[in-house]
């Protein structure tokens, strides 16, 4: 029996069930765990690079990954004959009489037994050749694999700074896969690879982004720029970790006019390292320099104070952390135009038309509000280019609250089948109707026509406590935020 409730309900003895979870780490009771069997499926970053990498070789050599797939194949192949013989020949041993070897059949089966093998021995052995020429092959293109699973998982972090910043796999691939489309061609293998980190970097970079508050942009492009930089034993992580954590000695009290006694126990908190010894006494010994570079208006622009300017970039950050944190955002982003490029700190918007063609049935879009921002304006102007407005009733545009699920539900439904657009604003005014929104967004998303799209507005909550919209709704979501110009 089994008790639901407080009923124990007999069941079959075929009976099994699966539950099924999105959340990325779940908590169950120690009850439950303890009669259920656990799998977590969650994607591990070496696992996604391998996927990836995949993914790669199969859009630029077709044949390599064809011919893995075939070895494979094969060595399965191969495995199931060797058990296939080696059952037989046990069975026909086990009912042979006394004397097996006057069995003609027996001795037949043991001489084939025998030859098969060594012709899959021999196969295998060769199998293993191709095999090792094969990953020579595919290992060149491991760079642009391992630069792609990285981003993701810096795009999966990003929902611990905004629960609206949710991004699922599925999305990711079809950026991945576009990036590879319009990667710069190139016949040597190396100079492409490079083509493709870089459009790769560049579309993750213009996906996500789009989708950021102005305010948390220089964070996700910083991160970016750090991982990558971390990855590449390009920097030290000790002083990563002091650009960050910013420890200072407390305390202190400051000997020179221009530092206030937190940026002094900065100063001396980053002294303790091998790089910046006597940095506390260079600024004490030579104030007057010192006091021109940290009084300047942009003391991100200028030269370093003696032998301090000859310090690698990010020692420079470090520095500047304790001297004039108020410059900070403008040092970081030279920091990142310096190691990835201009067009990584350059304010650029993505044109609707570009997001639209990158929707589909399975892939709404998800304006977040701002005051004073209608994005939907964007939709209606693009609809009466493509031919979708309310005249011709393919529209529909759905206000939600005061009862209007229902309205929105139809719309959906009708849209599915005749391709229409559909409008959903302000979901955020629906809290107890999302979880049935996210599951007819699921279910219109497969089988349903080409042309059927939808666009849903919602309010950012105002903390974490108060967030309402749906993972499943926000992960298979191409996500825009329109912020007024400040």
């Amino acid at each position: 029996y089994i008790k639901i409730g407080d009923k124990e309900v007999e069941y079959h003895p075929k009976f099994r069930m699966i539950i099924q979870t999105k959340l990325a780490n779940p908590h169950y009771k120690p009850e439950m765990q303890a009669q259920a069997t656990l799998i977590n499926f969650t994607v591990t970053r070496d696992g996604l690079e391998d996927q990836l990498l995949a993914e790669v070789v199969a859009t630029e050599r077709p044949d390599l990954e064809k011919t893995k797939a075939e070895l494979t194949r094969q060595q399965n192949e191969f495995k199931i004959k060797l058990k296939e013989l080696e059952d037989s020949l046990l069975s026909r041993l086990s009912s042979a009489g006394g004397n097996f070897l006057g069995d003609t059949a027996l001795v037949e089966n043991l001489e084939t037994t025998k030859k098969t093998a060594q012709e899959i021995e021999k196969k295998v052995e060769e199998a293993k050749i191709t095999e090792k020429k094969i990953n020579e092959a595919r290992e060149s293109y491991r760079p642009a694999a391992t630069r792609a699973s990285l981003l993701y998982f810096i795009l999966n972090d990003l929902c611990k700074i905004n629960p609206l910043y949710q991004f699922s796999l599925k999305a990711f691939s079809v950026v991945f896969q576009n990036a590879i489309d319009k990667a710069e061609k190139s016949e040597d293998v190396k100079e492409r690879v490079a083509n493709l980190i870089d459009s790769i970097t560049y579309f993750v970079y213009m996906y996500t982004t789009r989708g950021l508050f102005e305010r948390d942009k220089l964070t996700f492009t910083s991160q970016v720029t750090f991982q990558v930089l971390l990855m590449g034993k390009a920097i030290d992580p000790t002083e990563l970790d002091f650009l960050l954590r910013f420890p200072v000695v407390p305390n202190v009290t400051s000997p020179v006019d221009f530092l206030s006694h937190n940026s002094w126990g900065g100063i001396k908190a980053i002294s303790n390292m091998d790089q910046f010894r006597n940095l506390d006494r260079d600024i004490e010994g030579s104030a007057k320099r010192w006091k021109k570079f940290v009084d300047s208006e942009t003391p991100e622009n200028e030269k370093f104070p003696g032998e301090w300017k000859n310090k690698t970039s990010l020692q420079k950050l470090c520095m500047m952390r304790a001297l004039r944190p108020d410059r900070m955002t403008y040092a970081v982003m030279l920091y990142v135009e310096e190691k990835l490029g201009s067009k990584y700190v350059k304010k650029q918007t993505t044109p609707f038309e570009d997001s639209y063609k990158e929707s589909g049935p399975a892939t709404p879009v998800f304006f977040v509000l701002s005051p004073g921002v209608d994005p939907l304006k964007d939709v209606e102007a693009l609809g009466l280019k493509l031919g979708y407005t309310a005249d011709l009733k393919n529209f529909h545009n759905v206000s939600l609250g005061q009862g209007q699920e229902i309205v929105a539900e139809k719309a959906l439904e009708l849209a599915s089948k005749e391709g229409h657009w559909v409008i959903l604003q302000n979901i955020h005014l629906v809290a107890r109707w999302l979880p049935k929104l996210e599951k007819l967004l699921e279910h219109y998303g497969e089988g349903s026509n080409a042309n059927y799209r939808v666009y849903m507005s919602a309010e950012p909550a105002a903390d974490v406590s108060g967030h309402i919209i749906p993972q499943g709704v926000l992960e298979s979501s191409i996500k825009i935020t329109n912020e007024p110009p400040t």
